[in-house]
This record gives structure tokens, sequence and C-alpha cells, in this order.
């Protein structure tokens, strides 16, 4: 026996690492990265958006069906993928070869993810920057350049004798905080053909953005491991004082009866299912290859189901509590102006950058400090969701070719620093006048709506169908040695494909183009989106015909590229079948044990592997 092999078998209850890739380094770091995820700005910037955009209440009931349907399903497969095989991405899908373009299709949308969420980090620095740099903020005021439709500026004309607005007289006019987005922050133009010119103050906060991501990630998921710590409890602490001030405002309960009251005949609406089951998704970094990854990083007995679980209780926990402090306050400004709650803000990705700071500057004291802090705590869900993005792609590439490019000790700092460079430079789009149209054509394409719903099919049909339910559940089972809910493999075999492809289907019954506020999207710009859904569906097909392709000259090879006989433990990259034996019969019943042939940790009651 080797000294390699002794070592593999020194302590029977001994957790043994995986050589050559790193592990989380504390017990709750794994743990407390998911809830990093869950407290994301996809729970507090788009969340609230969609629901006000689709009606409020009505909203919550297709985005509870997706959760449960496909949301809880798919992050226990996914997590429980990547520490299975020890693998992120395209490699994590070696369990079944043929469906390795799930893998490449992850990439590509982890790619668009990364290449335009950070534009939400750099509007939130020059928010922040905005904050502490002049005697006022900006958002509070009417400023000249804005012209009449300011608020501020026309408020006192249109009040009655009584002190109170007319009803509807409001109706055309702008809030500062409105006016402060759309004019200063994005300088938006009319038509999404009017491209116009750089804006250097998105340009260098797009730069500071990506430095800060660059930095974060390239020491490593141990020290990712610790910064979650920070920026996961954080935002909570924020939160409760939104909450609190918005729950205080005069017009707040109307608002939260507007988020709470669903309004039925919206539920015939295909946009509102696709929206809420697509933000299931979204929140949850479901189908982007981001949960292989973290998951791979575990220790390969860790009991992930309970991560799994938890994590989606608080990602809809805080999603729900976040949109509780936005529609307090956009009640509040309902009731100033005296308009429907509908018509108070743009239902767009802008909302968070509307009504936050507006209830911040109604503080009693300290509004400046509170809005500061407020800021900071986007900048950092904006980070801890983006860094870990850019550490699942970073990881899925050097897993895809551990060989070939990425032997050298400095090839992972030189890949991130090429990515961040490349990104920056084509994200400059976004920094133009017209960014904002690009900017939701790539958040309703690339990244959200058909292509997370087809990952997220063909990884439940790809376990359930094509590698097996059964076995699958009794590979976790003999991994964790915990018992599976059956509910997980009804979810996989039916509920889950179930639910995209109604979710699909209510949408294409009433499909509307794409629109942002009046302005609906010229064709050529639906092109555009069709065609990054077509390019990242299409690698799907695309790479099982490569696999069947490349071992066309061997008809034993294309059966198992097709499917395998037996799972590969990820450690020896050598078949194993589960055996369940008694470890109180001694080392000489299992001589798979006593030839250091298995690296996997035993105990009482667990069950052993042997290589067939």
């Amino acid at each position: 026996m080797g000294k390699n092999e002794e070592s593999k078998i020194e302590s029977p209850s001994k957790v043994i690492d995986r050589e050559g890739r790193e592990t989380w380094k504390g017990r709750f770091d794994f743990l407390m990265t998911l809830i990093g995820f869950s407290v994301g700005i996809g729970n507090l910037w788009r969340f609230p958006y969609l629901c006000y955009k689709n009606g409020g209440g009505v909203f919550l009931i297709p985005y509870f069906i997706a959760l449960f349907g496909a949301g809880v399903p798919l992050i226990f497969l996914e997590v429980s993928l990547g520490q299975f095989m020890s693998k992120s991405g395209t490699s994590a899908w070696n369990l079944f070869p043929l469906a390795k373009g799930l893998g490449v299709a992850t990439l590509i949308i982890v790619s668009n993810l990364s290449l335009y969420y950070i534009v939400v980090i750099a509007w939130t620095i020059y928010y922040l920057y905005s904050t502490f740099t002049l005697d006022d903020m900006p958002w509070t005021v009417c400023d000249p350049n804005w012209g009449p439709a300011c608020l501020e500026s026309v408020s006192q004309e249109t009040k009655n004798a009584s002190g109170a607005s007319e009803p509807g007289s409001n109706i055309g006019f702008k809030e500062p905080a409105e006016l402060f987005w759309t004019q200063n922050v994005l300088g938006l133009s009319k038509t999404m053909e009017e491209t116009g010119s750089l804006q250097p103050h998105m340009v260098i906060c797009l730069a500071v953005s990506w430095f800060i991501v660059y930095v974060c990630i390239v020491r490593g998921v141990q020290w990712t491991g610790k910064i979650v710590w920070f920026t996961g409890l954080f935002p909570y602490f924020m939160l409760a004082i939104l909450f609190i001030r918005g729950i205080t405002l005069k017009g707040a309960m109307d608002g939260i009866t507007y988020y709470l009251k669903p309004d039925l005949s919206r539920l015939g609406d295909g946009n509102v299912w696709l929206d809420a089951g697509t933000q299931i998704l979204f929140s949850m970094s479901l189908a982007t290859g981001t949960m292989p990854t973290l998951g791979s990083y575990n220790q390969y007995n860790h009991n992930c189901l309970k991560d799994a679980l938890l994590f989606s209780v608080i990602n809809c926990a805080t999603s729900f509590f976040g949109g509780l402090c936005i529609f307090s306050v956009l009640g509040y400004m309902a009731h100033e102006r005296n308009i429907p709650i509908s018509q108070v803000a743009e239902k767009g990705p802008g909302l968070i950058f509307i009504a936050y700071p507006k209830a911040l500057s109604l503080m009693p004291f300290g509004a400046k400090v509170l809005s500061g802090m407020f800021f900071l705590m986007i900048l950092f869900l904006g980070l801890d969701s983006q860094f870990v993005g850019v550490e699942g792609l970073v990881s899925q590439l050097t897993d895809a070719f551990p060989n070939k490019y990425f032997r050298h000790r400095h090839a992972r700092p030189i890949l991130i620093t090429f990515i961040c460079s490349l990104f920056y430079v084509i994200g400059l789009i976004f920094a133009t006048n017209s960014g904002m149209y690009y900017f939701q054509i790539m958040d309703f394409y690339s990244a959200s709506g058909f292509v997370l719903l087809f990952v997220g099919f063909g990884e439940a049909i790809a376990i359930a169908y094509c590698y097996g339910g059964k076995r699958y559940i009794k590979d976790l089972e003999a991994m964790m040695s915990v018992k599976i809910p059956t509910y997980f493999l009804y979810s996989w075999y039916l509920i889950t494909p179930v639910t995209c492809i109604a979710i699909t289907v209510m949408y294409w019954v009433k499909f509307e183009p794409l629109s942002y506020n009046d302005y609906t999207y010229p064709l050529w710009s639906s092109l555009l989106g069709w065609s990054i859904v077509i390019f990242c569906c299409g690698s799907v097909p695309m790479t099982a015909l490569i696999q069947v392709c490349r071992h066309r000259n061997n008809i034993s090879d294309v059966k198992r590229a097709v499917l395998r006989e037996h799972q590969i433990h990820p450690n020896s990259e050598q078949p194993y079948e589960v055996i369940q034996r008694d470890v109180s019969a001694g080392s000489e019943s299992f001589p798979a044990v006593a030839n250091g042939q298995c690296d996997l940790p035993y105990g009482p009651n667990k069950p052993q592997f042997s290589y067939v």
C-alpha cells in the first residue's frame, strides 16, 4: 500500500478533502454564502419591480407555486450534483455525458448575467457618491434642467383650498427621485435607436465595480466565504430600519394592501406567470451553474439538503419582506400625489432607486447617513452576487480544461483579469444613453425567461429519466447518510417539468412584446433577444450531438455516452456500486477498504462503496 493510499484510510470517521480542489474553510461558510445569495439584489431590486409591474398581490400566487414546483427541487438537485461530482458546470454533468450541454448552457447564462448584472452595482456606486459629495441629496429637490415636469415645482399650484391635491391633478408630473434616476443617472434617450454617447460617470463607476469584484474573487473561495458573513447579515439591519420607517408613513397601509390583495383577473396574464416563475429561478441563482460550483466546494459527506431547504425559506422570506418595505413607500407616494398606486412610479428596474431613496429622505433625522448606509448595503448585495457569479464562471472554465490550459499556478489570476477586463469593455454599451434598453433586453432574454425554464426543465429530465431518479436518490443517501424525502423524486419526475411547461404555455397564450414603461421595443431588438435564447438553448442538443459524433467509430463508447451503467466517483474517476454492509464485520470483509481503493468517509450504519 502506498503512502498516499495509506493516508486515505487512516481514520474511518475522518472526512477526506478532495485532492486538488479548495473546500470551504469554515463549517458554515457554505450556508452563509447561500444566505448571501438569498439577500441579494434579485430579492430587493428585481422582485419588487416585477411584483409592481404585474399588479401587486396576484404576483405572489404563481411565485409560490413556482417555488415548490421548481425552486426547491432544483436548488437541491444542483447543489447535490456539484457536491457528488466534486465538479462545477459542464464537468459536473459527467454523471450523464449526453446532458453536458446543460453545463454549456449554464456557462453561457452566467456569462451573460455577469456582463449586465454589474451595472446595478455601478448605479449604486453613483448614488453612494452623490450622497456624500453634495450638500443636499439630489433626488430630494428639483433640478432646473429637468423642466416643469418635476412635482416639487408644481405641487403648490395643484392643491385645493383644503390643502389637499385634487384627484388625478398630479398625473403627468414626476417626483425628483424619479427624474434624478432617468435624467442624471441614466441620461435615458427616448428610443433605443438613439444610442447617444458614453456617460463619464457611468464609465468610471463601472470600472470601479469591476475592480472591486476582481479584488474579491482573486483570493479564492476561502476568502469569499469570509466576506459573505458581513455582506449576508448587514442588509437585514437596514431592512428593519426601512420597514419601521415605511409603515409609519401616511398611506403606507394602502401600499401594503395593494401588495397583499390579489387581483385574480390578472392570473390570465402570461407575463405574470413567466415573471414569477423565472424570478424564483433568478433569485435562487438556479440554471446558472453557480449552485453546482458552490456545492462542489463542500466536503463529500456534507448534508447539503439542510442547507438547500433553509436557503429556500430565507430567500423567499427576504423577497417578501423587501416587498413590504417597497410598497409601504409607494403607498405614501400615491397618498401625497393623490393618484393610484399603479401610476406612482415607473414599472421597471429603477424602482428600487426611486422608492428607497424617497423613504430615506423622509427620515426625521440622519437621512444622509442612513441613505449612505442603504446604498452601501445595496453595494454589498450586488458584489456578493456578482463575485460568486464570476467565481462560478471561472470555476466552470478551469474544471472544463484542467490539464490543457490551467496547470500554471498563476493561470487562475490571469483568467480572472482577462474576464473582468473583457466584460468591462463589452459592458460599456450599458453606459450609453440607451443603456437601460439594452440592460432590460439582457435581463429578459439572456438570464431570465425561457432560458432558465428550459435549463431547469432539462436538469430535472436528465436526472429523473436519463441517469435515473431513484438511483440518484440512492447515491445522495449514501453520500450524506440521510433519508431523502420522496417529494424530490416526484418533483424531478413530474412536478418540476410540468411547472416549467405550464409557465411557458401561459406566457405564449397571452404573449406581449417587451416594453419599458410606455416605450415598445423595435422588432430588431426582439430578434436580437431571441437569437440569444436560441444560442443558449441550442447548445444543449448541439453538445449531445458532439458527444455522439466523437465516439461514432466505437459503438460501445456511444452507448456509454448515452447512458452509463455505473456512476463515476469524482476522486478516482472509476465506476463504483453501492453495497450495504455492516461495518462491525471488520476490514477483512471489505477488500476495497483494505486495499486502499475506497477513500470515502466511514462510520456506523453508513453504506460502503467498492469499485466494479
